[in-house]
């Protein structure tokens, strides 16, 4: 002990030596006196005895605390000299987190030489207010051009000689320790990670078959040097698989450079002149993940899906997310039935492996969904198996005309389904084809889809992010104008001469004209050609018109939409209905439908109020808006030109302006550069 605390320590006694004489004196005092005088004497030595006692435990207080806090300060024992040359920037805070004391290599880092009272932020070290209870809090921060892992610690700081105490000094430490290289080659060793692209020339044999013979050598030629030139860019290797294929392995620092530019190799290849009418597109799949092979599956899958929703896009997918960019055009129809002849002949091998059929739509089916059902149910029934159509009974009002048609003219009873009734017939051996729909989030029964082994899908929509996977037959064809189309298509292939009712052929022919707004919209050469086929089996127009018939109070209603409908950018028709109309969808789809008829309007969106606050978006365009993507911001999707979307929990006016923020996010503002 110092000669300066020995003085102190000896003042101290004297203090209580004196505080023992007046306690002593009061004593005598109060024997020998008596009367008034005695009470007089003894209030006086009680207030003396409280003032010194109290004198005495305050000079206590002060001196612990300052000799606690000094000895955390003072550099005068072996570990605090070693924590001053310690090479690990240390320091201790108060309370407040204000700098007590710091090391020298803490006064480096952060830069200054007087460092006391400050915070950490104040010395450009972001660590913020947040202060660790009794486990150390760990961050890690960026000071100046480095990276270092911060560590505090509370300390809480006793008097030596009262080891028992319970009152306390509360102080910090924090250390911040260099793992800027350790971070630098973390990325280093991720930057030198490969990545698989694999790129699809979408409608290769379409554009070469109409290019002269002479120049098919200078088009293949082009569309090789654009792909070669982009993977020069990306520091990959390219290899070509197929005349349409080829596949690029590139380091994944290129991969920032792909983000930025969104992709530019996509319009790229459609500015090549290939001197023919058509437009060459590519599909691009990009694979990132630690191993090469499960990249290459991942790059696999995502130029699958980019075919699947349309193609003239890219998906770039990991483990655990894929983005998708492009998009934007029309898809271009494949004018050859080689991929539905394939697929036919599969579907009828796994029809006759199977005990049962069922066949589904999505919730609340229309038309397209309904009439497709009923052309699987053909093909079924003339393959002698059992089948049956899945569907609630709580259906859309728009299928009732059809749906009453099936129920009189059908001779075996129980053709329809609910769900109780359908999962009675599933075993090992079931088989489920899923008709207009390829998302099990929307499906009729979900709980059906888990339950069956074998999955077959049919759809024209374009491939959702969360689009089922694992299917038996995955035939999604978003260049098709309906799921009628398709099913007619096939069912040509798997019986040579499909017996056809008048109610299955109108059903087919309705679902087509339902998509395509009675021919003129996604109409190409083998729509008219699946029209054509159901009129020689039996459909009639006439008939089929009947189910489009709308009551006064639709047709009011609809007029009311398209009256109350507002110009958004002068391009865009957004109209808003509440409404408690049982057709409430299909009456905002046809006002969707009108809006698109007044001069200037290039897309439209119907946003509908239902019970319990259901949103409901119809969205149209003549396919120069992608409504697809817009749709799909808000949880929805569809095609380019013909997409919906549901919300719930929010108000009309909320959910109008998500549509306006996503159409802000989505579609470029032209007329603002003008």
């Amino acid at each position: 002990m110092s000669n300066t605390d020995k003085q102190k320590v000896s003042r101290l006694h004297v203090l209580l030596w004196m505080l023992d004489v007046i306690l002593l004196i009061a004593v005598v005092g109060l024997w020998i006196l008596g009367g008034f005088w005695q009470y007089v004497f003894g209030i006086l030595c009680l207030a003396a005895a409280v003032i010194l006692t109290h004198y005495i435990v305050r000079t206590l207080k002060r001196r612990t605390d300052k000799r606690v806090l000094q000895e955390a300060m003072d550099l005068q024992t072996e570990y605090q000299q070693y924590i001053t040359q310690w090479e690990v920037p240390f320091a201790i805070l108060s309370s407040g987190l204000k700098v007590l004391w710091c090391n020298e290599a803490f006064r480096k880092l952060v830069n200054y030489e007087d460092v006391s009272g400050k915070t950490p932020d104040e010395l450009g070290i972001e660590w913020g207010q947040e202060k660790p209870e009794w486990d150390p809090v760990s961050h890690e921060i960026s000071v100046g051009s480095g990276v270092y892992r911060g560590l505090m610690s509370s300390l809480r700081l006793r008097d030596p000689s009262k080891p028992t105490d319970s009152d306390y000094t509360l102080v910090y430490s924090l250390s911040l320790t260099d793992i800027t290289r350790e971070r630098s080659l973390e990325r280093k060793t991720v930057d030198q990670q490969s990545v698989v692209a694999l790129v699809y020339v979408d409608n290769y044999d379409q554009v070469v078959a109409s290019v002269d013979e002479s120049q098919r050598p200078l088009f293949e030629a082009m569309i090789f040097r654009q792909i070669a030139d982009w993977s020069t860019g990306l520091e990959g290797i390219m290899m070509k698989l197929e005349n349409d294929r080829y596949q690029i392995v590139f380091p994944r620092r290129s991969m920032e450079a792909l983000y930025k530019n969104e992709f530019r190799i996509l319009e790229d290849v459609k500015q090549l002149d290939s001197g023919s009418r058509l437009q060459a597109t590519i599909s691009i799949g990009v694979g990132i993940d630690e191993e090469i092979e499960k990249a290459r599956t991942y790059a696999r899958m995502g130029v699958d899906l980019a075919m699947g929703r349309g193609g003239d896009q890219a998906v770039v997918k990991t483990k655990d997310e894929q983005k998708f960019y492009g998009g934007l055009s029309t898809s271009t129809e494949n004018t050859t039935r080689v991929r539905a002849r394939l697929t036919a002949y599969a579907l009828r091998e796994l029809v006759e492996a199977s005990d049962h059929v069922l066949v589904m739509g999505h919730a609340n089916p229309d038309l397209d969904a309904f009439g497709s059902a009923l052309g699987i149910y053909r093909a079924v029934h003339e393959l002698k198996k059992p089948a049956n159509i899945v569907m609630s009974p709580d259906k859309h009002a728009a299928v009732d005309f059809l749906y009453d048609k099936v129920k009189e003219s059908y001779e075996a009873p129980g053709i329809l389904m609910d769900l109780e009734e359908a999962m009675k017939v599933v075993g090992p051996n079931t088989l489920l084809v899923l008709v207009d729909v390829n998302r099990k989030v929307i499906v009729q029964y979900p709980e059906l889809l888990d339950a069956v082994p074998n999955v077959v899908v049919i759809d024209h929509h374009r491939a959702a992010a969360d689009a089922i996977s694992g299917c038996a037959i995955s035939y999604v064809e978003p260049f098709a104008s309906s799921a009628s189309e398709m099913v007619t298509e096939l069912l040509q292939y798997i019986v040579e001469s499909p017996n056809l009712t008048p109610v299955e052929a109108d059903g087919l022919f309705a679902g087509i004209a339902l998509d395509t707004k009675n021919f003129t919209v996604k109409t190409g050469v083998r729509t008219f050609e699946a029209a054509a086929y159901l009129r020689r089996r039996g459909a009639d127009s006439v008939r089929v018109r009947k189910m489009f018939k709308n009551d006064m109070g639709d047709y009011k209603a609809k007029a009311q939409i398209v009256a109350g409908a507002e110009l958004y950018r002068e391009n865009m028709a957004i109209a808003t209905w509440s409404s408690q109309n049982p057709n409430a969808t299909t009456v905002a789809a046809q006002a969707a439908d009108e809006l698109l008829d007044i001069h200037g309007v290039m897309a439209s969106f119907v946003i509908t109020e239902m019970d319990h606050q259901q949103i409901n978006i119809s969205a149209r365009s003549l396919g120069e808006i992608n409504v697809q993507l817009v749709m799909e911001e808000l949880g929805g999707g569809g095609h380019l030109s013909i997409a919906g979307a549901q919300m719930k929990d929010v108000s009309l006016e909320e959910a109008r302006q998500k549509v306006v923020d996503a159409i802000d996010r989505i579609v470029p503002d032209h007329s603002a550069e003008k």
